[in-house]
């Protein structure tokens, strides 16, 4: 049975972090600083969905369209307003991911960032 693999995506000022959970590859690229705001962590969408994109392909291992945790590790002091989430949700999916959550908190590794994507309401 063919299953999608499971993504983890960390978002910082000036890095985006992918962890395949299922095969372990981790890899990481700079951001373009141009892209990025001194309040949010995506200030140019279409710069920040193509750097994304390029790196997921980086990770991805089989044809299934991916499964996805995007979680902003910076700026986010008081909460995700709607349209911060909203942007993290688009650049996901923009990236080829089926099913894509977000998630603000505690660093996930393993079956936990599975059991968030799970939980994730759609």
């Amino acid at each position: 049975m063919f299953l999608p693999d499971t993504l983890y995506i960390q978002v910082f000022a000036h890095r985006f972090v992918a962890s395949n959970i299922d095969s372990g590859v981790v890899r990481e690229v700079p951001r373009d600083p141009q892209s990025v705001s001194p309040r949010m962590l995506i200030g140019a969408f279409a710069v920040a969905a193509g750097e994304l994109s390029a790196l997921v392909k980086t990770v991805r291992r089989g044809l299934w369209a991916p499964v996805m945790l995007m979680h902003p590790m910076e700026r986010i002091e008081g909460g995700l307003t709607e349209v911060e989430h909203r942007v993290f949700l688009e650049l996901g999916r923009g990236a080829g991911a089926a099913r894509v959550g977000v998630h603000t908190g505690a660093v996930l590794a393993g079956d936990a960032v599975r059991e968030a994507i799970r939980a994730y309401p759609h």
